[in-house]
């Protein structure tokens, strides 16, 4: 390889491009500084950009906050049911008088006047809007 070749090639393409940025420096000197320092800038920026995330730092680790069990871990039991609770049932098809009449409580007018009054303000909300 010939190295005194190549640099001579790399001047010569260079050269011209040398000689348009000092031109423009003669013409334009105080834009010159101004592109000068921005790029001076941009490229402190890149260096602390590159410096800032080549550091890998590892967690601190804030004593006490690791979970060390001095005896197993035990689950509590549950709240106690009522005697005649039943966690599940299988449903019938249909209920007797009796199983109803027990479950079933008629509303009284107080409840009737409110949910009248619910859906009313449900019903103006809605219509309200319209025109």
């Amino acid at each position: 390889m010939d190295f005194k070749g190549i640099w001579k090639n790399i001047k010569d393409k260079l050269s011209p491009l040398v000689e348009k940025v000092r031109e423009f420096y003669e013409e334009n000197k105080m834009l010159s500084y101004i592109i000068a320092g921005l790029l001076a800038l941009l490229l402190l920026c890149i260096i602390l950009l590159i410096a800032l995330a080549g550091k890998k730092k590892e967690p601190d680790v804030i004593p006490g906050t690791v979970l060390e069990l001095t005896e197993p871990l035990a689950v509590p039991d549950g709240p106690e049911l009522p005697k005649d609770y039943t966690a599940s049932r299988t449903p019938k098809e249909k209920w007797s008088e009796e199983e109803a009449e027990e479950w079933f409580t008629l509303p009284g007018q107080k409840e009737i006047d409110s949910l009248s009054k619910a859906n009313d303000n449900l019903i103006n909300e809605i219509t309200g809007a319209a025109p």
